[in-house]
């Protein structure tokens, strides 16, 4: 092929590869095209571009086989160039179809939520004229948006400042508008402004929330119901210490009117003098003010009033209480308190109760140790002494008899050690201290476990926790002795192990014992309960009544799983909480 081939050769195959991209984006314009006008421009400019293609390519092949080569460079520049450009007006058509794509979706997704706006929305030009408007205010209104459009918007809004409401977008302002039925209706106005990209002006936005009144009427009564329905006394007051407002049960407590409390009372009045001073010398404050003012001042720094002290009723008699003191804040300012106050009158009669009550079960374990113990020592002792010195008499069933009553004597005593055992868990005050309990479960090991036909495993290393350590022996000992009393295997396995999760240490204990069915689960937890006759095998039935009682002051629980014949293995939880 000579050079002037080569030369024409290269414009050519240019603009017909532009042309044919051009082709291949006008198909994806196609499928953003609708409405018989838009499908027709793109029809005709579809023609006119494949004409185009067709006459370009045409030359081009001429070139190539010869043909035609007296075309000059100015044709065949011409030839590029209009190819550059349909392209390039192609492909800006594909960018604004698409962008208007896009501004097609959001518009009718903001017609859909003007449409179901409850509240009324209005759009304005810079000159407050109404552009738009959505059908909730047009129902209210009782006219079509045609009627609104042009209009100042101030024709729908009354009694409020629209250009200083637009300049404070935040905040909100009430106004009025007029009804279908002529009727001014009370809403909540809210503008916002809208701006061009060079920040000029180019509209505003109004919010009018009709609905308003409403909640506030369903929210006062909201509060009111629980302001007047609380058993606990309510009591507010203005930043003064006033007394503003007191539900009935403050008219129970103190025996006064809401009138009388509001008209001539201050809290001071409520409050016992002393126990108000102590309280306030106990937050450390140095002002020379009043109690309550102190209390106030604490209330203001964010901190919390939660106190028992002494209230005064109508006729000066004092009665205990817990009173919270809070803020009542608008806007993060602080324009008033409100107390709450709780009568803990019957809580201290049932702790008093509860004292005495305690007191008869430490003199009921004093008694049972000592004045119960002392006949059954005297019963064995004389049984003992009969036995011996009228052997011969007795003969084998005398003596079996008196072995009998021998076994009972003990398991009396026994039983009488399980109670006290028992009564003692949680009364008497223990020494908490960190302790090993690898340490602790080899010592039971070692006292309880067989050294032949057992086996016991710790499974990796056992957690060093703060608790007392007679009260975990007893834990473990109890448990890990009834699979030792209990064991029908031949050889004997317990294995103990410790997980742990984001609240709870959980022990494990695992026997390869009978196993317990499972409608004893709850029941063998219960003090002097028994699976097995007392004959079989000698058991009080307390250790495990011990071990749920235990594990509970600590604020853990206590369960099991068992297979009959194949084991049984004993849970119980310490929270993480109590070591901390």
């Amino acid at each position: 092929m000579n050079t002037s081939i080569e030369y024409f050769q290269l414009p050519g195959l240019i603009s017909s590869g532009f042309l044919i991209i051009a082709i291949l984006i006008m198909f994806k314009i196609n499928s953003s095209m609708h409405g018989g006008l838009y499908k027709t421009i793109w029809w005709t400019a579809l023609i006119l571009l494949l004409l185009f293609t067709y006459f370009n390519l045409l030359i081009t092949v001429q070139v190539l086989l010869e043909f035609n080569l007296q075309q000059s460079p100015t044709f065949n520049s011409m030839q590029l160039c209009g190819s550059v450009f349909s392209f390039v007006v192609v492909f800006a058509g594909l960018k604004t179809t698409t962008d208007l794509k896009v501004t097609n979706i959001s518009k009718r997704y903001l017609d859909k939520v003007m449409k179901s706006m409850s509240s009324y929305l209005i759009v304005t030009d810079s000159n407050f004229q109404i552009q738009k408007v959505n059908e909730a205010l047009c129902i209210e209104m009782g006219i079509d948006e045609s009627q609104l459009k042009g209009t100042n918007v101030s024709s729908i809004f009354f009694d409020c400042n629209l250009e200083e409401l637009v300049q404070n977008y935040s905040e909100q302002s009430e106004a009025y508008i007029m009804s279908y039925n002529t009727e001014l209706k009370s809403v909540m106005l809210t503008g916002e402004v809208i701006y061009r990209n060079s920040n000029e002006v180019d509209g505003y936005v109004f919010i009018a929330f009709n609905n308003y009144q409403k909640e506030i009427t369903r929210l006062y009564s909201y509060f009111r119901s629980i302001f007047d329905h609380s058993e606990f006394a309510i009591i507010t007051t203005d930043l003064d210490g006033s007394i503003t407002g007191a539900n009935p049960a403050a008219e129970r407590y103190f025996e006064k009117s809401e009138e009388d409390m509001v008209m001539c009372m201050t809290p001071e009045d409520l409050h016992c003098t002393e126990c108000l001073d102590e309280f306030a010398e106990q937050l450390g404050s140095t002002d020379e003010s009043d109690a309550m003012s102190i209390l106030r001042g604490h209330v203001n720094e964010g901190k919390t009033v939660n106190q028992e002290m002494l209230m005064r009723r109508k006729n000066n008699t004092l009665f205990p209480a817990l009173i919270t003191i809070n803020a009542i804040k608008d806007e993060g300012q602080t324009i008033g308190y409100f107390e709450i106050i709780a009568d803990l009158t019957e809580k201290k009669k049932v702790e008093e109760e509860l004292r005495k009550v305690n007191k008869e079960l430490k003199d009921f374990a004093h008694i049972v140790s000592h004045d119960l113990k002392a006949p059954l020592r005297a019963i064995s002792s004389l049984s003992s002494w009969l036995q011996e010195d009228y052997a011969e008499q007795l003969g084998t069933e005398g003596q079996e008899q008196f072995k009998l009553i021998n076994s009972r004597v003990s398991r009396m005593e026994n039983l009488i050690n399980g109670i006290l055992e028992y009564s003692r868990v949680g009364r008497i005050k223990e020494d908490e201290a960190t302790e090993d309990l690898n340490e602790i479960v080899n010592d039971v090991k070692d006292a309880i476990v067989p050294k032949e036909n057992f086996e016991v495993i710790i499974e990796g290393i056992l957690p060093s926790l703060n608790i007392d350590r007679t009260r975990t022996q007893q834990i473990f000992q109890n448990i890990i002795s009834n699979a030792v009393k209990y064991m029908d295997k031949s050889l004997g396995k317990i294995q103990v192990a410790c997980q742990q999760d984001n609240n709870n240490w959980t022990f494990s204990i695992k026997d390869n014992g009978p196993g317990i069915e499972k409608q004893y689960f709850e029941k063998i937890f219960q003090i002097f309960q028994t699976l097995s006759p007392r004959d079989e095998y000698e058991s009080t039935g307390v250790g495990l009544a011990i071990v749920k009682k235990s594990v509970e002051l600590y604020g853990g629980k206590v369960w099991l799983e068992s297979i009959k014949n194949l084991g049984t293995t004993f849970f119980f939880t310490i929270p993480k909480t109590f070591n901390t």
